[in-house]
């Protein structure tokens, strides 16, 4: 049976694997909230823009100024260009249909459009569009999305998976009822060859938040499952980790919070599990083999589970298949010395962020006896190491 953290990591590996258009790489970044990543999309977007710009340039900068990343001669020129935009005749006869059924460049522009006063221009070109698209489920969903940000529409139902999405980004209501039909979509690992970056964006997407929505962990008797949704959910938990350019506050310093080695990891697992598990210890001796003394790093005996934790510096094979040695090794050693523990998490910080071998080495880690489950994490992109 496969388990989640290999489905998310096959989205991980599938998103980061597809190329696309501009704004479709705006909108990947947009749906995950990956600012860095928005970012460089629209400084590309505006160095390959001449003299006007295209409208899947246009629809980036409609998904970077949601998130303030504009300044304001990018602002100008992007509010410049929408309204030249309005002036343009759209479905003119004989010429083939480009922006007029591409639901992302569309929601892109509604994002700035929805804005202005008038939007007569957009209503109807977004009326006239459904109608175009309207045996493709996913182009409608973006387009109802672009009406509903406008005021003509509701917001889109379907598919689930883009509908919910869209709700944690503000556009709908992620209700419970949406949440379970995105989870049907979202959980299925991503086999079709037919899913383009958008596709797998929102998926990704999707899968993040039905985790994060429901991995409320029970405080009375948590269990093996609570600790893995707590494992799985650290990228997420890092979100506002210290890696500061310039101080927060006047009076403070610039605080950067480096994870240098394994005893990082295990202080930063400490602060996300010792609340939720009492029982948690750290640097947990176990009886001798011989003249060894077995010492793992995290260890939950309520729930009969070591943590092992592993930090990998390079990115080479050689580096993931010493990872996956040395785990062998020590569960081979901890599970022959004790009764207490019968379970063994690896949870692997990759340093080198190379989250397409990912897959590979959770597959390797779980294939361990006495290896329950494996987790593996990178460095966030944004903790960048200066070369």
């Amino acid at each position: 049976m496969i388990d989640l953290s290999t489905i998310r990591q096959e989205l991980v590996r599938a998103v980061a694997a597809t190329d696309a258009a501009i704004h479709v790489r705006a909108f990947s970044a947009w749906i995950h909230g990956d600012v860095d990543r928005l970012s460089q999309e629209v400084s590309r977007a505006l160095a390959a823009s001449e003299n006007n710009m295209l409208p899947e340039q246009v629809a980036a900068f409609g998904y970077g100024k949601t998130c303030g990343l504009l300044s304001d001669a990018q602002n100008n020129l992007l509010l410049n260009e929408i309204q030249q935009f309005s002036g343009r005749k759209f479905f003119s006869t004989g010429r083939p249909l480009r922006v007029e059924i591409d639901g992302i460049a569309l929601l892109g522009m509604a994002l700035v459009v929805r804005e202005f006063l008038d939007r007569t221009w957009l209503s109807d070109l977004l009326s006239r569009s459904a109608k175009e698209v309207g045996d493709n489920a996913w182009a409608l969903g973006l387009v109802s999305a672009a009406r509903y940000l406008i005021g003509t529409g509701p917001a889109p139902q379907d598919p689930a998976d883009l509908a919910f999405a869209l709700a944690l980004r503000g556009i709908g209501s992620a209700n419970d009822g949406l949440a379970t039909s995105a989870w049907q979509i979202a959980s299925q690992l991503p086999s079709s060859p037919n899913l383009g970056l958008d596709m797998l964006s929102v998926r990704l997407s999707a899968f993040d938040g039905v985790v994060a929505r429901s991995s409320h962990v029970r405080i009375v008797g948590p269990g093996f499952d609570d600790l893995l949704l707590a494992l799985r959910g650290v990228p997420r938990a890092m979100k506002h980790w210290a890696f500061e350019t310039k101080p927060r506050t006047p009076r403070s310093e610039i605080a950067v919070w480096h994870v240098e080695n394994e005893y990082h990891v295990q202080a930063l697992l400490w602060t996300i599990l010792a609340p939720i598990f009492p029982d948690l210890e750290d640097e947990e001796n176990l009886p001798s083999v011989g003249h060894k003394r077995p010492r793992v790093d995290l260890a939950v005996p309520s729930i009969r589970t070591l943590i092992e934790v592993k930090y990998m510096r390079g990115g080479a094979q050689s580096d993931f298949a010493k990872v996956i040695d040395e785990v062998a090794a020590d569960a081979s050693l901890y599970l022959s010395t004790t009764k207490a523990f019968d379970k063994i998490v690896a949870f692997v910080w990759d340093d080198s962020a190379h989250s397409e071998q990912h897959h590979e080495l959770q597959s390797g880690l779980a294939r361990i006896k006495g290896v329950e489950a494996a987790v593996v994490v990178s460095r966030p992109g944004r903790m960048g190491r200066q070369s």
